[in-house]
Formats: C-alpha cells, structure tokens, sequence
C-alpha cells in the first residue's frame, strides 16, 4: 500500500492550526498561575519546558521514524502491553475529538444559530470532519497549508485594525506581582498542554523528509507560542487582567470592540468563520489519528474502517456531554482530567518507553517495520 506523504511546512502548519484552535477560543494560558499581567513572559518560559517534556517522545520518533507512536510502543513494550497503551492513546485522540465538537458546539449556537437544537450543530460538524479525516493524512496537510496562512493574516489584521483599543499599561509592572515559582508552575501546565506534538509523532512515517522531524517541533512550537503570546497580550490590553480571566472568549470579545469611525463593525463574523475553521481542522485530525490508532492496535490497514465508529462514538459523547451540563461555563474538573491525561499521554509513558529503549536497544532493529 502506497505511503501517503506530507511537507514538513504542512506538518509544522498543522500542529500550529491545532495549537492555536484552543488559544482563540477559551485562551487557557491566561488562568494559569500567576494569572496576572505577566502571563506572556510564562509562555516564554514555557518554551523550556515544553522541549524538557517532549524530549522522549522526540528522541522515540528520530529512533523510530519509519513507525507512528502506537507502533513503536507495541515493538518496546511488546504485544500485549503495547496494545494497552495504543488503545490509551485512542481513548486520548476521541476525548480531544469529544471535548473540542463540544466546545465548538456551544459556541456555534452562541454567536451564530441561536435557535438551532445541539443534535444537528453536533450532526452536521461531525459528518463534516469525519468526511475529511476520510480523505487521509495528505488532505489534512494541504488543508492545513492552505488555510492556516489565511487564519494567521486574519489574525494579525484584527489586531491591527483593533489596535487602538489596546492599553499596554496593564501590563505594568513587569515581574512585581508574580513569584519565580508561580512562573515555573504556569510554564510547566502550559507545557503539558501541547499535546499536539502527539500529532507529530503519528505522522511521521509519512514526513517526506524524516531528518527534519527536530526541525518541525522546534519551528511549530516557537510560531505557535508567538501567536498564543499575542493573543494573551491583545486580550489582555483590549479587556483588562481581570475581565479577560473571566470571559468564555477572551480574544472574540475583543474583536467586538473594534469600530474604526463606525466604517468597519461588527467585524466579529469574520473571526467567527476563520475560527470555526481552525476547530473543524482540529476536530478532523483527532478523528483521524483515532482511527489510526485503533486501526493499528488491531493490526489493520485501513483505518477508514474506523472513521465512522470513532465519529459515531464521538458524536454520542458530545451530545451527552452538552445536554448534561455546558462546557465552556464548567473549566473544572474538565481541564485537570484532561491535564493528568496529557501528562500521562506526553511525557509519563514515553519516558517509561524511553528507559524500555536503552535497555532493550541491542536487540531491537530500529528499522524493521511491525507487520500489519
């Protein structure tokens, strides 16, 4: 069966669709300690941080670059172990897939249909990722590199265009109010929230060109964190410390302050429509590499098989989860579960793998592939 193959710019332009899809919709990085007027200089730190708790999983991949992340753990830890911590890893890709139709969900009624019921909202979103996860992994990145350029400029210009509205002396004084320690804390959960680099491990058997997989993380995470940073700064200046913290939609909300001599209004929809596409992306990858997870867990080659499954079952969860209670109004216990997993996920499992590796490194042949 022939490879599907993607760019490392398409690669690098998807883990930055995926990363920014959740900074322009609740903004987390603003809540984390200190949660104060310093929060951009904790996403710098978070910089360290993050190549600290991704350093396994990149030195798996460069280790393993002809196998996704499921494979390689099945060939460290054995068949059936391996097979436990792949379906770990499905279960991960359908909760981000469940967690994020949810949020999109209640925001598309919000700001856009009202009076439409959550049931098609949800429908109609899932059988639109789900038709795309089905077109394959090249979709995804060509969709990734023809969009995310187009979200990134929409981006910019609102901020020009709202620029007036922001007040930089909120931002004052620098390092008065927060501790060394409450930075490092704040850094350290932002760290473990890019989970997108899970992305990068699945997809790389089909990098067209495999010595850049450094290059991808270091580039992907450094573009994405400048474009949360400003984010956080614009939402920060336009809205004030306190409201931003308190605002579903802190970067929406500033969006709808900006009135350029009553010529340009109401420019929200435009946001709206560039974000929607960010978290249709977002969906649709999760749904995918959840096909492909469990696809290769049960040792098949065609994890379409699974797409209408994965979609059926995330539709199903989706829907309870927005009948029982909204998800935006409720961040806990939603945001520490997902952070536990995501550190068990990024950084616990791989480095267990990683201690496996040098055990066992004399006897694996890194580059025999496992049979499907």
């Amino acid at each position: 069966m022939k490879i599907e193959k993607v760019s490392s710019r398409q690669v690098i332009f998807l883990i930055i669709a995926f990363r920014i899809a959740i900074a322009f919709s609740y903004l987390p990085a603003i809540n984390v300690p200190p949660g104060n007027q310093d929060s951009w200089i904790v996403l710098i730190v978070s910089y360290l941080y993050s190549t600290l708790v991704c350093s396994p999983l990149l030195f798996l991949g460069n280790r393993f670059s002809n196998l996704t992340l499921i494979q390689y753990m099945e060939k460290l830890f054995g068949k059936v172990v391996g097979k436990i911590i792949g379906l770990f890893y499905t279960i991960f890709f359908i909760l981000g897939a469940v967690y994020f139709v949810s949020i999109l969900s209640e925001i598309v009624r919000i700001t856009m249909l009202a009076e439409t019921p959550y049931w098609i909202i949800t429908l109609f979103m899932i059988l639109t990722c789900m038709y795309v996860a089905s077109k394959g992994v090249e979709v995804l990145g060509r969709g990734a590199e023809f969009f995310v350029p187009i979200i990134i400029s929409v981006i910019i210009g609102l901020v020009i265009l709202g620029f007036n509205k922001l007040d930089f002396k909120v931002l004052l004084p620098i390092y008065k109010d927060s501790t060394f320690r409450q930075i490092n804390i704040g850094a350290i959960d932002i760290a473990f929230k890019f989970t997108d680099v899970l992305i990068l491990s699945m997809i790389i058997p089909n990098l067209e060109n495999k010595k850049e997989i450094n290059k991808i993380f270091f580039k992907s995470l450094f573009y994405s964190l400048s474009i949360v940073i400003l984010a956080v700064v614009v939402s920060q200046t336009s809205l004030g410390i306190e409201q931003a913290k308190h605002a579903n939609f802190p970067f929406f909300t500033f969006t709808r302050l900006i009135d350029i001599y009553r010529i340009i209004q109401r420019i929200e929809s435009i946001y709206i429509m560039v974000w929607i596409i960010s978290n249709v992306g977002k969906i649709t990858g999760y749904l995918f590499f959840a096909s492909l997870s469990i696809s290769q867990v049960l040792n098949k080659n065609k994890p379409n098989t699974f797409i209408i499954l994965i979609s059926t079952i995330t539709y199903i969860i989706s829907l309870f989860l927005i009948n029982r209670r909204t998800v935006l109004g409720v961040k806990q216990p939603i945001e520490n579960i997902t952070l536990i997993l995501s550190v068990i996920a990024m950084f616990i499992i791989p480095l267990i793998a990683l201690i496996v590796y040098f055990f066992r490194r004399k006897t694996l042949k890194d580059k025999e592939p496992i049979k499907n």
